[in-house]
């Protein structure tokens, strides 16, 4: 066995072409590899056996010094190379500080990368690295919820990695249909190979085709060398086209062709290149409407909507939403060190569970987020006062829209300004209030109250046995994001 069949690596790389190109070769090498484009998504990865992680041009919410920081949290001892990208020396000696001080210097070349990186492994070849924390319960395909209908979600995410068909992700905007794209990758035989996402939403009309098929050189005014697309980067792996329905009906019929022959001709060029890309899409329109509109082509409709799935908005699954604020929160205090919020007031938590949510998950993190960000310094609970003013309006006088079964929200008084006897939610036990409002509903009866809410009676009855009381609920500090 070659001393790179014991590493599992881990590439950072917000550019599609040299994360290929720095997997291809790692791969080639014997490595296992995964990649990633931005660190947000590569915190999720911690737990899954990697070694080792390079850093390269990396974008997102989350730096890179975050990163090392998060990941010393699991793996004290296990060494963490990185490729250097830094803009100042403070900037490099805080990274080094963090724990980064395996220091690769940042090379185009991936073989000389390559030769660096073997050396350093053959260093650390006795590093045996630690078992991260398991995930809380709730957690399945780095995407919470414990609904009946994520669980069908995740049925579906199961069912459709190990094929190689189209699959057609929908649903509202901010429900984390790229989380879905992103575990069918994760969980398929093409895990292995690069995974490389295009927003159509995101990128002018005008630059949709050459972004997925790549152009040759002088193809356009500014086409001044020529540049691989998309489709032709994802090869061997996957291809997650979000959005397509804003793709113009000139890209969704060269779409439609390499679909069912797998073949790239580049822009003004004339080669036809083989690939072996397996393509997601998703979409928050209704494209049925389209088609009958003329606005999307029914033949590729039919040809991207074999395998359906659809991630349901927020307002149908609330009973999910004190595990994802319990997420957030821990989320938010990685981001942002100066934060000392740990728990949440009971108002303020009615306050959220009786908000609409039009924007989603996505809404949800970043109401957390600003609360939390805005909050007084050296309040350790978030209160309803920190709360956006639309989510406390709400709260007041607005009815709830949507009550799932597992969850009877009638439960819930109306919430009353938070006072200093308050007591605070803490969020390790946040479950424990969906589990009493389940519990509420179905009579005390055990079996049908974990069923609803997606754990085994065995787990209900372990948290009712551990808790302190009904009102409190605890945060798990080693939360694995």
């Amino acid at each position: 066995m070659k001393i790179t069949d014991e590493y599992h690596i881990l590439v950072i790389e917000d550019n599609p072409t040299q994360r290929a190109a720095l997997e291809r070769v790692l791969t080639e090498a014997g490595y296992n590899v995964k990649t990633t484009d931005s660190v947000d998504k590569a915190i999720h990865m911690v737990g899954e056996g990697i070694d080792f992680v390079i850093a390269g041009v990396i974008s997102g919410d989350i730096s890179r010094i975050d990163l090392i920081k998060h990941w010393r949290n699991f793996f004290p001892d296990s060494p963490l190379p990185l490729i250097r990208e830094t803009k100042s020396v403070e900037a490099l000696a805080e990274m080094i500080r963090a724990g980064g001080v395996d220091d690769l210097n940042h090379t185009p070349d991936p073989k000389q990368l390559l030769t660096q990186l073997i050396a350093l492994l053959a260093a650390c070849n006795a590093t045996t690295p630690q078992v991260a924390p398991a995930n809380m319960d709730g957690v399945k395909h780095h995407i919470i919820g414990h609904t009946p209908v994520m669980k069908e979600v995740f049925s579906l995410i199961e069912r459709s990695s190990e094929a190689f068909s189209t699959v057609l992700i929908c649903g509202e905007t901010g429900t984390g249909k790229d989380l879905v794209a992103h575990a069918i990758h994760r969980h398929s035989p093409r895990s292995a190979g690069p995974f490389i996402a295009v927003n159509c939403a995101a990128i002018p009309e005008t630059l949709v085709e050459s972004e997925l098929f790549g152009y040759e050189k002088g193809a356009f005014s500014g086409a001044t060398g020529a540049r691989i697309g998309r489709l032709e980067a994802a090869n061997g792996g996957t291809l997650f086209i979000d959005e397509i329905g804003d793709c113009a009906l000139s890209v969704q019929a060269k779409l439609l062709r390499i679909l069912e022959n797998r073949v790239v001709t580049p822009l003004g060029g004339h080669r036809e290149i083989k690939v072996d890309t397996r393509v997601l899409t998703a979409t928050s329109r209704d494209l049925p409407a389209m088609v009958a509109q003329g606005r999307f082509r029914e033949d590729l409709f039919y040809r991207i909507n074999i395998i359906n799935i659809l991630v349901p908005p927020l307002r149908d699954r609330v009973a999910d939403i004190p595990l994802l604020v319990r997420h957030f929160i821990e989320r938010v205090n990685i981001q942002n060190h100066t934060s000392a919020i740990q728990a949440i007031s009971p108002s303020a938590m009615q306050a959220i569970l009786r908000h609409s949510w039009p924007g989603n998950v996505r809404e949800l993190f970043h109401i957390i987020e600003s609360a939390m960000v805005l909050a007084d310094r050296n309040k350790t609970v978030l209160e309803l006062s920190d709360l956006h003013i639309a989510v406390r309006q709400q709260a007041g006088h607005a009815a709830v829209t949507a009550q799932p079964a597992a969850m009877n929200l009638t439960a819930f008084s109306e919430p009353t300004p938070p006072t200093d006897k308050e007591p605070p939610i803490k969020l390790a036990d946040m479950e424990q209030l969906a589990i009493q409002t389940a519990l509420k509903h179905y009579g005390n009866n055990k079996t049908k109250a974990a069923r609803a809410i997606g754990i085994s009676v065995r787990t209900l009855q372990r948290k009712l046995a551990k808790r302190e009381t009904p009102a409190v609920v605890v945060l798990n500090t080693n939360l694995n994001i």
